[in-house]
């Protein structure tokens, strides 16, 4: 099975290659319909960063990714160029990420790479090989322009993409965005890709443990004890950190108030952890600071939204402004420092970071 897509006729294409599965399928596929494939590998991390750590699990762009994506070019016979961008992954990624935490928010690294990093370089390295065109791995599809979930909806990451510029969008193919993942697997497999049945990445990359208070202390920011504190304004217990919570967070809290309770509010400026019921998590409207769109919108439209990645879309309000409002027909869990996603059915709109109302 191939790729449904209109044939290359020898065109150039940069293709993304993380060493991961689904990269090295959207390069295969773009060979099989006539596509000059040029590959470019992204290291966003040296070396040493991962002799820290005993890889458990599967983090993007480590030494064996590299070594895997060498293994891919190769069985393909694509050109390679490996590019170490670790310094401005650290200034845009990292460095952002620490600073949304010391400000009480949950932010999105993955979303804002896309942005910043992915694509930012990824065109970039196309003007550079005089490539028209460029492709990533991503479960999304795009028609004229226009980004719209993948086949596969369970694995469509359209919402990650919800940032990238519109004029990325020109020159973008998404071949993978037609299948579904067992039939990308069964295609590494039936031409002996070494990634066939290598696990998906994890969802932050630079934490590869997930230990984040191990994470925060090596980065040099202070975990100060703090108030937790009801939504009445009474103190239930204490915090090791306000960082280390997120809002809607249930698990590991150490507070015993008769029932189940969840992080409503993070106070930074205060220090201070604030613990409430389910309910009131929920909100009928969400502010959203840094707004993209991919098409051009009237001020003021009727849509649908996502609020995260796994959650389902909702109908919504929107009057788009210095701080966009969001109206929700229905209480949806709005988490500050996470992106919300525009949608047109299953056209993505584009997206903006939600703010403390």
């Amino acid at each position: 099975m191939i790729w449904k897509g209109g044939k290359g006729e020898n065109m150039e294409v940069a293709v993304a290659m993380s060493g991961g599965v689904d990269s090295a399928v959207t390069a295969w596929l773009l060979k099989q319909r006539g596509y000059k494939v040029v590959g470019v590998h992204f290291k966003t991390e040296p070396d040493i960063f991962f002799s820290q750590y005993k890889l458990i699990h599967k983090v993007c762009c480590s030494p064996d990714d590299t070594r895997d994506v060498k293994k891919i070019a190769q069985k393909l016979d694509v050109e390679l160029h490996v590019i170490d961008i670790h310094k401005e992954f650290k200034k845009e990624i990292i460095e952002d990420f620490i600073k949304g935490y010391q400000h009480g928010l949950t932010p999105n690294p993955c979303v804002k790479c896309n942005r910043k990093i992915k694509f930012f370089y990824l065109k970039k390295f196309a003007d550079k090989v005089g490539a028209e065109l460029y492709a990533t791995g991503h479960y999304t599809r795009i028609d004229n322009g226009r980004l719209l979930v993948a086949k596969d909806e369970k694995k469509d990451q359209s919402y990650f993409l919800a940032l990238v510029q519109k004029e990325i969008l020109k020159g973008l193919l998404l071949p993978i965005g037609e299948y579904k993942k067992d039939e990308v697997r069964k295609i590494a497999q039936d031409n002996d890709l070494v990634v066939s049945s290598k696990p998906d990445s994890q969802d932050v990359c630079f934490i590869p443990d997930g230990d984040m208070r191990s994470f925060f202390k090596k980065s040099g920011v202070p975990l100060k004890k703090g108030k937790i504190i009801d939504t009445s304004g009474k103190v239930v217990g204490e915090h090791e950190g306000y960082q280390l919570y997120t809002i809607g967070q249930r698990k590991g809290l150490g507070v015993a108030v008769g029932e189940r309770v969840y992080v409503v509010d993070i106070i930074a400026s205060k220090n201070i952890v604030v613990v409430g019921k389910k309910e009131e998590l929920y909100k009928k409207s969400a502010q959203v600071v840094d707004v993209n769109l991919q098409v051009d919108l009237p001020e003021e439209v009727d849509c649908e939204c996502k609020v995260r990645s796994t959650t389902k879309k909702v109908p919504c309000h929107v009057n788009f402004g210095e701080r966009t409002v969001v109206k929700f027909s229905e209480k949806v869990l709005p988490v500050p420092g996470q992106l919300l996603a525009f949608y047109d059915g299953k056209y993505l709109l584009g997206g903006g970071t939600m703010v403390n109302s």
